[in-house]
């Protein structure tokens, strides 16, 4: 008996590419259409290439605001899963840790971080001759 390969299934991503390649495309089509329309009624040639700039304009704007995913928009903290918190904060910890390394790396030097600490004075002495 034959055994046949089984086929695999389509990334869900295709499904989202295909979805914003049609918003384009049919931006461009309708309005380029409509702009030539208007070339043949009116008798001018100025209002397909503005149909189809419009059209891809509108396009743009679509597959943005369907498909564009907010960067805070994060799942609720009883939803992610045990590792997934752990990544969370272990993300949050390394970005206050740099906060607080840029803010002493922005720290003038010689400032003293207790009242009652001496300035940092270097290396260098003088001596006198």
């Amino acid at each position: 008996m034959k055994m046949f390969p089984k086929a695999k299934p389509p990334s869900p991503g295709a499904d989202e590419g295909w979805a914003v390649l049609g918003s384009l495309m049919s931006g461009l089509l309708l309005f380029g259409g409509l702009g030539w329309l208007l070339d043949q009624w009116w008798d001018i040639r100025v209002m397909a290439p503005v149909g189809a700039v419009v059209g891809m304009a509108l396009g743009i704007y679509a597959v943005v605001t369907r498909h564009a995913v907010r960067a805070d928009a994060t799942p609720e903290t009883s939803e992610l899963t045990s590792s997934a918190r752990a990544k969370a904060d272990a993300a949050r910890a390394l970005r206050e840790a740099k906060t607080a390394n840029r803010r002493r790396a922005l720290r003038p030097t010689g400032s003293m971080t207790r009242p009652d600490a001496a300035p940092c004075t270097g290396t260098r002495r003088e001596t006198v001759a």
